[in-house]
């Protein structure tokens, strides 16, 4: 299924053009807040299409912030980042009382499901190619994710540039890609973000952890991961295979709860089943098999829990028209 934004472009500075603007992002991006800025010269431009369980968006705007306030965020439907390749800017970024910045030359990934203030700068405002995604489709891959990354094209690596060049090739090429082409392009695109950018940055975590805890966690989380289809992975059987206590695994994930947090990997892989063209053929009492739950009623009560949706509901609402 093929989603296309509207391509709108909007030049009024007044009230009216503002809140057409917010509206516009919030309907491309999730609830946001719009801010006039310190330069008059107000602009807005988004074209964003979904395929394959991606969003490629072109967004420019500038004279003006944008925020995703709190309240923003808990209406966000789930969490997901954006890989991004500025074309012009920067763009100054505010969040957690820290600053941080993108512009032309660099290739960056963001969480956009917290809270945060973007400014457009400089004489063309902010312009960025970006596709986004769920959250989970990294943490399959790395059991830690930081909210942001960013790495240089031109500093002397071929990484960066490597990136960039990618994301430009999937963009010039969007028109013609299969939506299948689109899916596995797309993952490709993922595995080379967390290679990167991601699994460099793998050692910085809360200082609240120590290098031991920290270490045995991701080597539990990445284990719980690959074995979630196994109906009897349980507390004891993930400790045995780890080569730890069962009391030693419950105090790693302290304040979590592991039976918690396993439910939690498990859910969001079937809703990732759920939402994939790749598995519409399965019923979802196979996929929740596959998600290793034993029972499916056991299976669709937690899942609406979860989601607020039945994943009846939840996969009619992504079937193709």
């Amino acid at each position: 299924m093929t989603t296309r934004g509207s391509g709108l472009q909007i030049l009024d500075g007044g009230p009216q053009g503002y809140e057409q603007w917010r509206e516009t992002l919030s309907d491309a991006f999730g609830p946001f807040e719009v801010h006039r800025g310190a330069s008059e010269a107000f602009a807005g431009s988004v074209r964003y299409v979904r395929r394959a369980g991606f969003q490629f968006n072109d967004l420019h705007y500038q004279g003006q912030q944008i925020e995703r306030t709190p309240n923003n965020v808990a209406r966000l439907s789930q969490e997901f980042y954006t890989f991004g390749l500025p074309l012009t800017g920067p763009l100054e970024v505010s969040r957690s009382g820290r600053q941080f910045q993108v512009e032309p030359g660099c290739v960056y990934l963001m969480n956009q499901s917290a809270p945060y203030r973007a400014a457009a700068q400089g004489v063309q405002g902010y312009r960025s190619l970006s596709v986004s995604f769920p959250r989970q489709a990294l943490e399959r891959r790395h059991a830690r994710i930081e909210p942001f990354y960013k790495l240089l094209i031109g500093d002397g690596s071929p990484r960066g540039a490597l990136l960039a060049q990618y994301l430009e090739q999937l963009f010039r090429g969007l028109g013609d890609w299969s939506d299948a082409e689109v899916a596995e392009l797309g993952e490709r695109l993922i595995d080379l973000v967390v290679l990167f950018l991601v699994e460099p940055g793998r050692a910085r975590a809360s200082e609240a952890d120590s290098s031991v805890t920290l270490a045995h966690r991701e080597r539990i989380e990445s284990y719980i991961k690959r074995h979630l289809g196994d109906p009897q992975l349980r507390p004891e059987a993930i400790a045995q295979a780890c080569g730890i206590s069962p009391s030693y695994l419950h105090r790693i994930f302290q304040g979590v709860g592991v039976e918690a947090y396993l439910y939690e990997q498990r859910l969001l892989y079937s809703r990732d089943l759920l939402a994939s063209p790749r598995h519409a053929h399965r019923s979802i009492a196979e996929l929740a098999y596959q998600a290793g739950f034993v029972h499916p009623s056991h299976f669709s009560r937690l899942f609406k829990r979860r989601f607020g949706a039945s994943a009846r509901a939840f996969r009619a609402e992504r079937a193709p028209d």
